[in-house]
């Protein structure tokens, strides 16, 4: 593409600085993102896109173009927004916040609308960036994950395209409004619960009955709140494999119910697990089962990962399908 010798002299002249801004902000937020897990992407403007942007005529001089360098930094709902815009705004010298259905939009319109941090770098006695990088304004925009997928998909299949088709259009409008359809379910998820029609499922129901009884035991103190795992749908899922392991799949659920329930017998009678603060809520399972409080229960096909609190806390050796660290 040609690009007009006025455009291009004014890029070439401000790109050194550009790449100092790059270099900057991505440092400082990329370290951030990937504390939070936040997909980050950082870019400067390529010169054909900015040519085309200055002859949109919605610009009256050079400085006020505001993404020179642009980034995303891709949250994965809009809760998490404000965690971001505090950050920026402690990090970098806030010009303006333009937040997501803040412009004028037709109801019956679907576009790219997420928030848009737009700032400077601040600049103070000790930095080493040329002065002139902290003139730069740079943009930061803060999709969520499933509005940064739609941006993906559809950019350039819609706006780099080769002509001007109204179909691309109006099919990048009806993913928009299933991205916006997927949002407010998501924002809602706990109240939307509520209005879907529950089938029964006996793997899922003894799941949730597993749930219930582990969780009473910790809020009762029985045991220790150390132990409490980072997920319960996780130890759930665990426990119900040893009971599959031993039990099969047929009589899993009736099986699960009765391993779960003398463990809460067992434990409430001795008070064992109350002051346990190492090891995990599972090993208590596993000690139990190797204990033979239920008959029928064994540990004969299940891969345990051995511990030292195993054996010290649970009593619990001669596993017969260890895992192997592999050295």
């Amino acid at each position: 593409m040609a690009i007009p010798s006025r455009v291009l002299n004014a890029y070439r002249q401000v790109e050194p600085t550009l790449d100092v801004v790059d270099r900057y902000v991505s440092q400082t937020l990329r370290a951030w993102c990937d504390q939070r897990s936040y997909p980050f992407k950082g870019r400067k403007k390529e010169l054909p896109s900015l040519s085309e942007k200055l002859e949109s005529g919605r610009f009256e001089r050079w400085s006020e173009v505001d993404d020179l360098y642009a980034c995303t930094v891709v949250v994965p709902t809009a809760t998490h927004e404000q965690a971001v815009l505090g950050f920026l705004s402690d990090a970098f010298e806030e010009v303006e916040v333009r937040r997501r259905n803040s412009t004028q939009k037709p109801p019956d319109v679907f576009r790219f609308d997420s928030t848009r941090f737009v700032g400077k770098i601040r600049h103070f006695p000790g930095l080493d960036i040329p002065e002139e990088a902290s003139r730069i304004q740079f943009e930061v925009q803060i999709p969520t994950a499933f509005e940064y997928a739609w941006a993906v998909v559809t950019h350039d299949l819609v706006y780099k395209s080769d002509d001007f088709d109204w179909r691309k259009q109006r099919l990048a409008a009806l993913l928009k409004a299933s991205v916006e359809q997927s949002e407010l379910l998501i924002s809602g998820f706990e109240a939307n619960v509520e209005i879907v029609p529950k089938s029964p499922h006996p793997d899922s129901d003894t799941k949730q009955s597993i749930v219930q009884i582990f969780r009473s035991l910790v809020e009762s103190g029985v045991i220790s709140g150390e132990l409490e795992p980072a997920s319960w749908s996780r130890f759930a899922d665990n426990f119900y494999s040893l009971v599959k392991s031993y039990a099969g799949s047929r009589t899993a659920p009736v099986k699960a119910l009765e391993l779960a329930e003398a463990i809460k017998v067992r434990i409430e009678e001795t008070g064992d697990c109350a002051e346990l603060m190492s090891g995990s809520m599972f090993q208590i399972t596993l000690g139990l089962v190797g204990a033979k409080i239920v008959p029928k229960a064994s540990l004969s096909n299940f891969v345990v990962v051995d511990s030292v609190e195993l054996r010290d806390f649970h009593n619990l050796e001669n596993i017969p399908k260890a895992f192997d660290f592999d050295g």
